[in-house]
């Protein structure tokens, strides 16, 4: 199974937002066909059996009926069964032509009504085979329709006609197949690309916004935080000159008054580097294995171990260096602490003509559907209070984005999880060999 991006997984399909207009939509050919029945038969004088007819409606009417209460006891709907109802639908309209004329009916040109929904409600193979199943339908009404009344006289002609009005349906249900079915291809992809762009600029506009907050957060706290940190030195020295037997516990207190204080400074410190200043460093060239170096002394030497790293690709690359191998690292991490102690996580770069590829594998719990639907949202983390910022996916994913890539991660419960940086070939100014 290949990587693919997150995102818009809980988008509906077409068959989910057609099916109820669908419904809809078939109470009206219902309709409109009720009148034309009457209309042929009271004001033309057709002969039309309008009990069998009647019964062909009733049954579309029935049917239409069950679909409509199934979806409202939460049917879900599929191109199965959208693809179905379709489909039924063309054999009950042979039917009812076949009674009212066969193929002489003029109404048969509404054939194209079905290929065309068929088009805008399913994917290409099911709009193929409900067109296939149109044109054998509006077949079978040639091999079963009643010759016209003056046949007789102009038997050459009407056979020549006949074989004509069938081609020009064919061809008629070809092109509208095709065309409408490409039409709205096209139309799916574009709103595809449009939704990307929102993405990615919301995405930016959130990113620049973690940036000022950070700046902010860092500025602001930075003069206070360092005026508790000399007065809680100048108050440990104090203690620590006096005799009381309480002194030393109070030192204590005063250390631990410091120790507080660093950590709130490096995490205004993280703040700073996640938020965004790192993402902004300017593109240099830089070998992967030295990227790959960078990334895993930023680890502790415990945590480095149980690094395994399999094949890197000797190739350089033009990248924000700092930036990309925090990102490494924070997978790296991630992997860690989603495997067991004794467990190992395995880190490989490959290169290719269409860029390079670096991937993360690990063989911990994996995460279910819902989590991983989430991964990358900013400030979203499954980590303890105080674990992390629930930053570095979503940082990790900007910066494969603003690179021209894209950043992915495959997972299920129980199976682990692969974690994938993708690099255009852009970044890549040359290949050399590989070890």
């Amino acid at each position: 199974m290949s990587l693919a991006p997150r995102l818009p997984q809980s988008a509906p399909s077409r068959a989910g937002v057609s099916l109820p207009w669908l419904v809809r939509l078939r109470w009206g050919l219902v309709t409109f066909e009720l009148l034309v029945v009457a209309v042929a038969a009271m004001m033309f004088g057709a002969a039309i059996p309008l009990a069998a007819v009647l019964a062909c409606l009733a049954v579309a009417a029935a049917s239409n009926a069950a679909l409509g209460a199934w979806l409202g006891r939460g049917g879900v709907a599929s191109e199965g069964v959208c693809g179905a109802v379709l489909a039924f639908d063309i054999v009950l309209f042979t039917g009812i032509l076949n009674l009212a004329g066969g193929p002489w009916n003029p109404f048969s040109i509404l054939y194209l009504v079905y290929i065309a929904l068929a088009a805008v409600v399913l994917g290409s193979r099911w709009t193929w085979g409900l067109a296939a199943l149109a044109v054998v339908g509006y077949g079978v009404l040639f091999l079963l329709g009643s010759a016209a009344p003056d046949t007789h006289e102009h038997g050459d002609g009407v056979s020549a006609h006949l074989q004509g009005m069938w081609v020009a349906f064919v061809s008629a249900a070809i092109l509208v197949t095709y065309f409408v079915a490409r039409l709205t291809s096209a139309i799916e992809h574009r709103d595809a690309e449009i939704a990307d762009v929102l993405e990615q600029a919301a995405r930016s506009e959130r990113l620049a916004s973690l940036a000022t907050l950070a700046a902010g957060a860092a500025h602001e706290l930075g003069s206070p935080l360092a005026t508790i940190a000399v007065v809680a030195g100048e108050l440990e020295h104090a203690l620590a000159r006096l005799s009381d037997p309480h002194a030393a516990d109070l030192v204590g207190e005063a250390r631990l008054i410091r120790a507080e204080l660093e950590r709130c400074r490096r995490i205004l410190d993280s703040m700073a580097a996640e938020a965004g200043q790192s993402v902004g460093e300017a593109p240099i060239a830089v070998a992967v294995p030295a990227l790959i170096d960078a990334a895993l002394r930023a680890l502790a030497p415990a945590d480095a171990s149980r690094i395994t790293v399999g094949e890197v690709a000797l190739v350089t690359v033009v990248v924000p260096a700092r930036a990309l191998a925090q990102a490494i690292t924070g997978l790296l991490r991630n992997a860690l602490e989603a495997t067991a102690s004794g467990q190992h996580v395995e880190l490989s770069v490959l290169a290719d003509a269409a860029g390079v590829r670096l991937t993360v594998r690990d063989d911990g719990s994996g995460m279910p559907a819902d989590v991983l639907a989430r991964v990358g949202e900013p400030f979203f983390s499954t980590k303890p209070a105080g674990r992390g910022m629930g930053l570095g996916l979503f940082l990790t994913r900007t910066l494969a984005e603003q690179l021209g890539g894209r950043f992915a991660i495959r997972s299920a419960p129980g199976a682990g999880a692969v974690a994938e940086i993708a690099l255009p070939a852009s970044v890549v100014p040359g290949v050399a060999s590989r070890a």
